[in-house]
Parts: structure tokens; sequence; C-alpha cells
């Protein structure tokens, strides 16, 4: 699992590598919805994989993909619901990268609690 860093700028864009890919991911702040979308650009293929997909709490996106990972937004208050502001992505939200395999024992184990 990986933590991506978020903060409340209008947008943030980084340059990752994840489980063997290279890749560029745009978040941006949607002031209406009060949540990201993201782009997401493989740079070894130099192609999009997604553009302005949303990111919703606990809600792996990605997942319909032929990826070796998810994103999941994660509310670390424990709360488990979306942001009501900007600011709650610099403080109560990260963005965490899983693979699918991760993302479904986590799953249990929030069941399991």
């Amino acid at each position: 699992m990986h933590i991506i860093q978020t903060t409340n700028d209008d947008i943030l864009e980084q340059t990752l590598n994840l489980y063997d890919m290279n890749l560029r991911l745009t978040l941006r702040y949607n002031k209406f919805l009060k949540g990201y979308q993201f782009d997401l650009f493989d740079i070894d293929k130099n192609e999009f994989i997604v553009k302005n997909k949303g990111l919703v709490v606990n809600s792996p996106s990605l997942i319909e993909f032929n990826l070796p990972f998810v994103l999941v937004l994660d509310d670390k208050s424990g709360r488990g619901t979306n942001a009501i502001s900007k600011d709650d992505f610099n403080n109560r939200m990260q963005l965490l990268a899983m693979t699918k395999d991760e993302y479904r024992e986590a799953i249990r184990q929030g069941i399991r609690t």
C-alpha cells in the first residue's frame, strides 16, 4: 500500500512510480462537489488511463480497469464521510494506492471490527 500526499490546493500534479508503472496523477478540487477528480496518465505508454474520474471515501476508484492497483480515498478521522470543505483534503483525507487484494483484505478487516 502507498499513501499519496494530498493538499488543499485546487490542482495537485505529481509523478509516481506505482507497481512498476510510471504515472502522472493530477488531482483537481471541484468546489461544487466538494471533492477531488483526477486524471491518471501512463508516462511509459504516453496515454491517459482515465480523465476526470471522481474520488469517494472508501470506494475503490479504478477497480474496473485492468490495473494492478486501485485508488481509495481514506478518511483518517474514522468518520468515513466525504469532504465538507477543501481543507479536509489537507487534514482529514489521505489517498491510498493498493492492490485489489489489499483492498479486499482491508474491507474484510473493516467488517470484522
